[in-house]
């Protein structure tokens, strides 16, 4: 048994009991944080303008809300954390409203290609291999025993966080990353027929839009 002293605790590392008890819950299987990297990169959208700038409210149920995020014009002054295709997000703060999304190539096409910029509040995971696809892991983590075992390992009252340990030590079924191959290619032809659909649906309100604006001045 691994003994910490208190001089030992760090940000990341407290002795709060619920962390503990997800841990021993998690069960057997892959640890997460064996199939994954945690990219830390920065973006400062302050420079780069054109940058889409997404807070957890725009990832939910493995989807990223780009139509909102598009809408939102705000602005922001701090930096932010880059993320690029084929990584994965989820939200450290109040893990039960499912903010968890990946970030797929027919995403990134609905903005142009536009650089990401994401709240600091999200994990940005990526894949270890250069040719692994994360796609796999989004049955599971929305599932209500992944739901449950990042509820009882968030920290804090008023703003709940899942400290990084908890989530990187979280354990994926070995039957689930055995079948990773396909089971991405199902969740990725999905998402990219959702994100297509969107995009035409966009296109055609977009050009109604226009149309009534057309009537409007010429009427």
């Amino acid at each position: 048994m691994a003994i910490r002293l208190l001089s030992e605790l760090a940000p990341d590392y407290v002795l709060a009991p619920e962390r503990h008890v997800a841990l021993v819950q998690a069960g057997d299987g892959v640890a997460l944080g064996e199939l994954v990297e945690e990219r830390n990169e920065r973006i400062d959208p302050g420079v780069e303008r054109h940058a889409v700038v997404l807070d957890t409210s725009h990832a939910r149920d493995g989807l990223l809300d780009v139509a909102g995020a598009l809408r939102d014009v705000a602005g922001t002054k701090s930096a932010k954390k880059r993320a690029l295709p084929g990584d994965l997000v989820v939200s450290r703060l109040r893990p039960y409203l499912r903010q968890i999304a990946l970030i797929h190539p027919h995403a990134m096409a609905a903005i142009a290609e536009r650089p990401l910029a994401l709240s600091t509040e999200f994990y940005v995971l990526s894949p270890r291999g250069r040719d692994d696809d994360l796609a796999f892991l989004l049955p599971y983590l929305l599932s209500p025993a992944a739901q449950s075992l990042l509820a009882s390992a968030q920290e804090g009252g008023h703003h709940p966080r899942v400290p990084r340990t908890s989530l990187l030590s979280m354990r994926i079924p070995r039957e689930l990353v055995a079948a990773r191959t396909r089971t991405s290619r199902a969740v990725s032809a999905a998402l990219a027929a959702f994100y297509d659909a969107s995009l035409s649906l966009r296109t055609l309100l977009d050009e109604r839009e226009e149309s009534l604006q057309a009537r409007r001045i010429g009427g």
